[in-house]
Parts: structure tokens; sequence; C-alpha cells
């Protein structure tokens, strides 16, 4: 009761954006045990951890255990870890002295000092460099952060939610990550299914995209046909409820207004691959080596085009690119310098 009544109370206040961002769409039991989870939470203090495959919504559970405690009217502050380079990763977290290397014309304050009094989400947190461990471990012991260049010591209050879709004990085995900051980090561990896990949530997610986007493309669609919600259910969803929400804008776009979302209009991208169908994947790459070949297309171009593609398809997370090509972050980044150079 002492929740809802958080939760109406901050209703008034909040605009439609956040509201969305509160109400969490799920009705399997796999989504309201994990609410239940965070809702636990959020009037604690303790460092939450976040875990599952990317797109699952792992921020927007951060969003709701800041809307929901006591510092929901002080700054909640998201960084990816992985989609800054890792000689600029220090100085986004901890901040700059002027002067403190070339091109730091002006002093400024990291993401732990924006955060102060309110939430730091911390994204891909697995990809920080050894140098950044050490830094976080010490402003989660000692609550003060030393910017670059600078000797004073800053006093932070900030409550640190983390999110990863690696295995980080994993991590921990093979050195690439801090056993001590690991067990930090790891205090109170939620785990977000994929959405392949909750198939019982995707009508209520496809409604709430269709009526977002028919609202930012000015249509008016009410819905999907029986074949287009066939079709989504028995996808894998291999990119979860980032990649619907993207296949639903597609088809708001593609459908003209008053209609509904036809299987033609969802561009077969969730009925292509339903089922055990690889046999039919292993055909289509037969076919685009043999066009490859025929057409006498450089390897060169074929190379770069694949990596673009991963790249725009993870939105940039040059991690999760990494990830869906079978190469580390250092062989796909060490790949993508030869593409420019080679440009």
């Amino acid at each position: 009761l002492e929740l809802q009544e958080q939760v109406d109370n901050l209703r008034t206040s909040l605009n439609k954006d956040d509201i969305i961002d509160l109400d969490i769409v799920g009705a399997s039991r796999s989504i309201k045990n994990v609410k239940e989870l965070v809702d636990k939470v959020v009037s604690s203090q303790v460092t939450v951890m976040l875990l599952g495959e990317t797109g699952v919504g792992k921020e927007l559970f951060g969003r709701r255990i800041h809307k929901l405690s006591s510092r929901a009217k002080a700054p909640f502050i998201a960084l990816n870890c992985a989609a800054i380079p890792e000689d600029l990763i220090e100085s986004e977290l901890f901040g700059v002295e002027k002067g403190a290397f070339t091109g730091a014309s002006r002093s400024r304050p990291g993401r732990f000092e924006r955060a102060h009094g309110g939430t730091l989400f911390l994204d891909e947190v697995g990809e920080l460099s050894a140098g950044a461990q050490v830094k976080l471990l010490r402003v989660i012991q000692e609550g003060e952060i030393e910017r670059i260049g600078d000797t004073a010591l800053r006093k932070v209050d900030v409550r640190l939610i983390v999110a990863t879709n690696i295995d980080l004990w994993q991590a921990v085995g093979s050195g690439n990550f801090r056993s001590d900051l690991y067990y930090r980090l790891n205090t109170y561990p939620v785990v977000i299914p994929p959405l392949r896990e909750r198939l019982a949530d995707i009508p209520l997610l496809v409604e709430r995209f269709i009526e977002r986007y028919s609202v930012q493309h000015n249509k008016k669609i009410s819905g999907c046909s029986e074949d287009a919600m066939n079709a989504l259910m028995d996808y894998h969803w291999p990119g979860n409820i980032r990649e619907l929400e993207n296949i639903i804008e597609r088809g708001v776009i593609l459908t003209n207004s008053g209609n509904v979302i036809d299987s033609a209009n969802l561009l077969s991208v969730a009925s292509s691959e339903t089922g055990d169908d690889s046999a039919r994947r292993d055909s289509r790459l037969a076919n685009l080596i043999d066009h490859a070949l025929r057409h006498k297309i450089p390897l060169e171009k074929l190379e770069s085009r694949l990596l673009d593609e991963a790249v725009q398809r993870s939105r940039g997370n040059i991690s999760s690119a990494a990830r869906m090509l079978g190469l580390s972050r250092p062989q796909l980044a060490y790949r993508m310098g030869k593409q420019d150079t080679n440009k």
C-alpha cells in the first residue's frame, strides 16, 4: 500500500513518458517477479545489478527504481560504458580539470558529480577499463571522487545501479574484472528475462508501441492482423524488446492510416526465422556467397557492409555488435579501424 501511494503521488507530477517508465508493460509471471524484486529495493540505498540480454529493458527498470525512491526529485544519470572510448571513460565518470590533458580546455564534472543526490545508472559495466574499475571501487567504498588532473577529493552521494549482459563472474575468472568490485556490485542482482520467455507480454507491448508510434507518425493504426501477431509470437527475438519496438515502428510507417499492421508490413523480419530454420538460413547464405562471387564483390566491401550492419543493429553499441559477429570488442574495433584506414 505504501509503494502504491508513492506511485500515485508521483503520477500527479510526471508527464506521459515518465509514466511509461513506471508502468513496465507485462502480465507474465516472469516479469511480475522481476517487478516485485525491483520494488522491494526502491526504499533502500543498496547497489542493484540488473542482468539480462541486450534489449530487455534494463535501463527502464533502473529508472523505475529511481523514480519510486526517495531520490526521485534528484537527477537520474545514465552512461553506457561500452559507448565511451577507453581513454575517456574515467573523465566521463569522475570529471576533469582544465589542462589535465590536451584538449581539456575547461574543468567539467563527471557523471558521479552530476548524479549527486540521485542515481547513476552504468550500463555495460563489464566494459570498464582496469583503471576505471579501481576508481569505481574507491567511490563505492569512500563516497568520494577525484577529477582527472586534480588532487582535491569531492564527496558524492549517489545511488548506483549497474547493468550488464555478460557473465561478470566469468570475467573475474579470466582476469578482466576485479573480484572485489564484483562483490561490491553484486549485492542485489536482478535477472530480467528475455522476450522469448515472456511471450504473453508481446500483445501488450505491441499495443503500447502502436499507440506511441501512431501519435509520433500522425497515423491511426488500430492494431495488428492475426497473421502479423502470429508471426510476432513465433519469432525468437534475439534483440528482445528493442527489436520488437523497431519492427512495430516500421510497421506503423508502412501501414496506411486507418488500417491494421499486416505481416507484409513487418518486412518479414519476424516471419522469416521462426522454428528450426537452420536449413533455410544456410540456403540464404549460399545464395549470398554465390551472388558475391558471380558479381566479383571485393571481400573488403562485404566485410565493411557486415561490420556497419552489426553496429547499426546494435545502435552503436560496439560490444553488442562484436557479440553478434562472434568477435571480441577489441577484435571488432581493430577491424573497424582497418576499414577506416582503407577508405
